[in-house]
C-alpha cells in the first residue's frame, strides 16, 4: 500500500515538474529565502528587566483606561470630499437634508425625484463627532433608507428616489410623526454611536432588553457602531446606558502579578484556588470569556511563570498575596541542606547541571560518554545528579540557596537557538571577459550601485575596486539577489554549473554536516608476505568520501551575529593512478574557514581558480603511429580551461517555533503553489478514552 502511494506521488511530481519545465526556464542558482525582517534589525533595542524586578514576588499590573481609545484609521473618501464632516441637524426638512449633506458637504452632483422633493418630513441627526466623507455618506444613506428613500449612484450623479421595495424599518405612522404639526417630543431623533471597547451586538442586546420597542437599532458591523432612532428622551436614555456598557469587562477590578520563585505558575494557581474555595470564595482559573463571571480570577501564564490575579476588592488581593508568600517556599524538612529536584523542559539537563555544579563547587566534571547515552542517573559532582530518564536535575542545597538556584535554572532553561545555513556552490567557467574571475561579477554589481564589503578591509558602500583575487577571498553583500542574478544570466550561456545547493539546520554550538556523493575505495599500500605454501599480496584499502561535503559549527550571539566554522569540499574521482598503485585519484576543491556572519546577509567565498589542460590526438589509424612520417597523418589539440569555485553563504537565525514556521513557509513558497496546499505530515491527536 505504501509503495503504491509513493509511486503515485512520484508520478504526480514528475508530471508537475515536466509541465512547469515546459513553461519557463528555471534559474541556475536558487533564489534566497524571502523572510520578514527580524525584530531589532532596524536598530530597535529590546527592553531590559532589572534584577530587582526579576526577584520581586508581587508586581503591579498596568491599569486599563476607563474607556479604551480607538485609533483613527484612514479610509477611502468620495472623489470630491476633502474634509471631515460634522452632521448636526435639528428639524431640517428631508429635501433640505439631502441638499446639505450630499451637495454642500460631500460636493456631489444630485438629482431628487419629485416625489421625494414633495416630502415634508423633518430630520434630526447628531453625529457627535466629525466623520470622514465615507462615514458621513454611509450614515446619511442609512438614515434615508429609514424614510423609504433609495440612494442610487450613477457615475458622478447621485439620484434619490422612493424605495419601492419598502425596505425602510420605520412605519408610515412613525415617519408621519415627524411632520411639523407633531409635538417636538414625538419627532424621531437619529443618533450614530461608535463603540470603543465592546462589540455593537452585545450593546444592542442590552438596549433591546432595557427599551424594547421604544427605540429602533441598526447595527453597523464594519465600524462597530449603532444607529439609534426614537424620540429625544429615549435616545438620551440609551446614550447614558451605552456609556455604562461601553467599558472594559474588568472595569472596577484590581489586578496584580505574582511571580513565584519556587513553585510553577500552574501549580501555584491550582493551590490558591483550592485554598480560596475552601474559604468560601468563588474563584475562576480559565483564561476564556467565562472567567469574567467569577469575582476572583486567577490566570497562570507559564511563559513568564506568573499568576495574574483579578479581583474587585484590594483587600481580597492582599489576602491572596499573603497566601502566595506562605506557599512559595521550599519544603523545610530540617535546618540543614535538603534534596530538591528541577525538571528541565527546553534543553538537556546535563548542560544545566554542569553550570550549577561549577557555581556550587568551582570545578567542572563532565559525565562520561556511556553515562550520557544511558538512562542511569549521572552524578555530576558537588551534590548534583542528573536523571536522564526524566531529564531532571537533583541537587542538595539549603532553603536559602534553593531560591537562587531555581531562578538560575529557569533563566537557563531555554530552547537552543538554531541557524539555517543556505549554501550555493557553483563553478564559473572563466572566459576572456572574465579573466579576473569573481572580480568581474563584483564590477557588475558595482555598476548597479550594490553595497559590497570585502571582509578584512574598511571599504563600504559601492566599491570602486576590490583588486585581483589571489587564493581565497571573502566578500559580504547587502543581499543575495545581485550575485545570483548575474550567475543565472551566465548560466543561460553554460558558463555557470551549479554543483550543489545544500541547506543545513544546526543547533547553537553543535556541528552539522551533509554529504552528497560516494564513498570511493582507495588503495593506499601493498605488501608481499610469504606464507606456507606460497607468497601472498596484502593490500590496504581506505574509503574516501567524495562529492559535495559541507560541515558547519555555528555559535549564535545575542546581536544576531553568528561565528561559524565552515568546511566545504567538492571532490570527484579521476581515472589516472599514481605511485605505481592502481588506485583512482581524487580531484578536490575545499575551503576551511572561520567567519563572523550576520543574519540574512549573503557572503561570497571565491578566488579558487583551477587551470585544466586537455590534450587530444586524432589521426588515421596505424599510419599516425609510424615514426617520423606519422606526424603527417595526425593532429594534436591542446585545450585550456579555467574555472573558479564560487560559494554563496546566507545564514538565517531561528529563535523559536514561530520563526521556524516562517522558514518553512518560505520554502513552500519557493516550491510553488502545489507545496502550499499539501498538509504537513503528522499523526492526528490521540483522543483519550472516557
Amino acid at each position: 500500500m505504501n509503495i503504491r502511494k509513493l509511486s503515485d506521488f512520484v508520478c504526480v511530481s514528475l508530471t508537475v515538474t515536466l509541465i512547469c519545465g515546459g513553461c519557463a526556464t528555471p534559474p541556475v542558482i536558487p533564489p534566497p529565502l524571502d523572510l520578514p525582517a527580524r525584530a531589532g534589525e532596524s536598530g530597535a533595542t529590546l527592553p531590559t528587566v532589572s534584577q530587582d524586578a526579576k526577584r520581586a514576588l508581587v508586581l503591579e499590573n498596568p491599569v486599563p483606561p476607563t474607556v479604551a481609545s480607538k485609533p483613527d484609521t484612514p479610509s477611502a473618501r468620495p472623489p470630491a470630499g476633502n474634509a471631515d464632516v460634522l452632521l448636526n441637524f435639528d428639524q431640517l426638512p428631508l429635501p433640505a437634508f439631502i441638499q446639505a449633506v450630499y451637495a454642500t458637504a460631500l460636493k456631489r452632483s444630485i438629482s431628487i425625484d419629485p416625489v421625494v422633493s414633495a416630502r415634508k418630513d423633518l430630520v434630526t441627526l447628531r453625529s457627535g463627532k466629525s466623520l470622514t466623507a465615507v462615514e458621513a455618506e454611509s450614515t446619511a444613506r442609512l438614515l434615508l433608507k429609514s424614510y423609504g428613500i433609495a440612494v442610487q449612484d450613477i457615475g458622478d450623479l447621485v439620484r434619490f428616489v422612493p424605495d419601492t421595495a419598502n425596505t425602510g424599518y420605520l412605519s408610515e405612522i412613525r415617519r408621519g410623526s415627524a411632520l411639523p404639526s407633531a409635538p417636538l417630543p414625538m419627532r424621531p431623533v437619529f443618533q450614530l454611536v461608535e463603540l470603543q471597547v465592546v462589540r455593537n451586538t452585545d450593546v444592542a442586546g442590552y438596549l433591546r432588553t432595557l427599551f424594547g420597542d421604544k427605540l429602533r437599532y441598526t447595527e453597523d458591523s464594519p465600524r462597530n457602531s449603532l444607529l439609534l432612532s426614537g424620540n429625544g428622551d429615549d435616545v438620551q436614555a440609551a446614550l447614558e446606558a451605552i456609556q455604562v456598557l461601553d467599558q472594559p469587562l474588568f472595569k472596577g477590578r484590581n489586578s496584580i502579578r505574582i511571580s513565584p520563585a519556587v513553585w510553577s505558575a500552574d501549580e501555584l494557581a491550582r493551590r490558591l484556588t483550592e485554598i480560596l474555595t475552601q474559604e468560601g470564595y468563588s474563584v475562576g482559573t480559565t483564561n476564556s470569556a467565562g472567567a469574567v463571571q467569577f469575582p476572583i480570577t486567577l490566570l497562570p501564564v507559564s511563559a513568564i511563570n506568573s499568576v495574574i490575579v483579578f479581583a474587585h476588592s484590594k483587600d481580597v488581593i492582599a489576602h491572596i498575596v499573603e497566601w502566595a508568600k506562605v506557599l512559595d517556599k521550599p519544603a523545610e524538612k530540617s535546618t540543614g541542606r535538603n534534596f530538591f529536584s528541577y525538571q528541565v523542559r527546553n534543553t538537556d539537563a546535563s548542560r544545566l547541571a554542569e553550570t550549577v555544579q561549577q557555581l556550587m563547587t568551582g570545578a567542572s566534571v563532565r559525565p562520561s560518554a556511556q553515562a550520557q547515552s544511558s538512562t542511569v542517573p549521572v552524578n555530576i559532582g558537588g551534590g548534583v545528579v542528573v536523571d536522564k530518564a526524566t531529564n531532571t536535575i537533583l541537587f542538595k542545597a539549603s532553603s536559602d540557596d534553593y531560591t537562587d538556584i531555581v531562578r538560575l535554572l529557569r533563566d537557563l532553561d531555554r530552547a537552543a537557538r538554531q541557524v539555517l545555513i543556505e549554501v550555493t556552490v557553483a563553478q564559473v567557467t572563466l572566459t576572456d571577459n572574465m579573466s579576473l574571475g569573481v572580480d568581474w561579477i563584483f564590477s557588475r554589481l558595482n555598476s548597479g550601485g550594490r553595497n559590497v564589503t570585502q571582509l578584512g578591509g574598511n571599504t563600504k558602500g559601492p566599491a570602486t575596486t576590490l583588486g585581483s583575487f589571489v587564493g581565497l577571498a571573502v566578500t559580504q553583500l547587502d543581499g543575495g539577489g545581485g550575485p545570483r542574478a548575474i550567475l543565472n544570466a551566465l548560466g543561460t550561456n553554460d558558463e555557470v554549473t551549479l554543483l550543489s545547493s545544500p541547506r543545513v539546520l544546526a543547533r547553537n554550538g553543535e556541528q552539522a554536516s551533509i554529504q552528497v556523493g560516494d564513498d570511493v575505495p582507495v588503495l593506499t599500500s601493498q605488501q608481499t608476505s610469504s606464507a606456507t605454501g606460497g607468497a601472498g599480496l596484502i593490500s590496504t584499502v581506505q574509503y574516501r568520501n567524495t562529492g559535495t561535503i559541507l560541515k558547519i559549527k555555528p555559535v549564535i550571539h545575542s546581536s544576531d551575529q553568528v561565528d561559524m566554522d565552515i568546511s566545504q569540499e567538492v571532490s570527484k574521482v579521476g581515472t589516472s593512478s599514481a605511485g605505481g598503485i592502481n588506485s583512482p585519484t581524487i580531484s578536490k576543491n575545499s575551503i576551511d574557514t572561520r567567519l563572523t556572519l550576520k543574519h540574512g546577509s549573503t557572503y561570497v567565498l571565491a578566488g579558487l581558480i583551477t587551470n585544466d589542460l586537455t590534450k587530444t590526438s586524432r589521426g588515421v589509424p596505424f599510419l599516425k603511429d609510424i615514426p617520423i612520417i606519422g606526424q603527417a597523418f595526425k593532429s594534436s589539440t591542446d585545450k585550456k580551461a579555467r574555472s573558479e569555485l564560487v560559494i554563496l553563504i546566507t545564514p538565517y537565525i531561528i529563535s523559536d517555533d514561530a520563526e521556524a514556521r516562517t522558514v518553512t513557509d518560505a520554502f513552500r513558497k519557493q516550491l510553488g503553489p502545489w507545496a502550499q496546499v499539501v498538509p504537513p505530515a503528522g499523526l492526528s491527536p490521540v483522543k483519550s478514552e472516557p
